[in-house]
C-alpha cells in the first residue's frame, strides 16, 4: 500500500466516522471533531467532514477551527507539526 492508499483509507475513515456522529446529532447540536493525522491538511479534514455531511443529509456551519495549544509548537520546517486540527460546528 502506497501513501495515496493510506490516505484514501483515512479519508474513508475520517468520513464515515463523521458521518455517524452526524446521524445522532439532534438538531442544533454542537459537533466537535479532531484529527490528530500529521499527513492530513488542516483543509483536506474539513472537506473530509463536510462531505461526511452531505452524504447524511446534515449541513454544518462552522463556528471555529482550531488546533494544538501554545504547548505544541509548530516547527518551520516540519509542517507535519501541525498535525492537531479541531472542527467546531452547529448542526442545524
Amino acid at each position: 500500500m502506497d501513501r495515496r492508499d493510506d490516505f484514501r483509507e483515512g479519508q474513508q475513515q475520517y468520513e464515515d466516522l463523521n458521518g455517524l456522529a452526524l446521524r445522532l446529532l439532534k438538531p442544533d447540536g454542537l459537533l466537535v471533531t479532531c484529527s490528530c493525522s500529521g499527513l492530513v491538511s488542516a483543509e483536506d479534514f474539513e472537506q473530509f467532514v463536510i462531505r461526511a455531511g452531505q452524504r447524511v443529509g446534515r449541513q454544518l456551519q462552522f463556528l471555529d477551527r482550531t488546533g494544538a495549544g501554545p504547548d505544541h509548537p509548530v516547527m518551520s520546517n516540519c509542517p507535519e507539526s501541525r498535525y492537531l486540527k479541531v472542527l467546531w460546528a452547529r448542526v442545524p
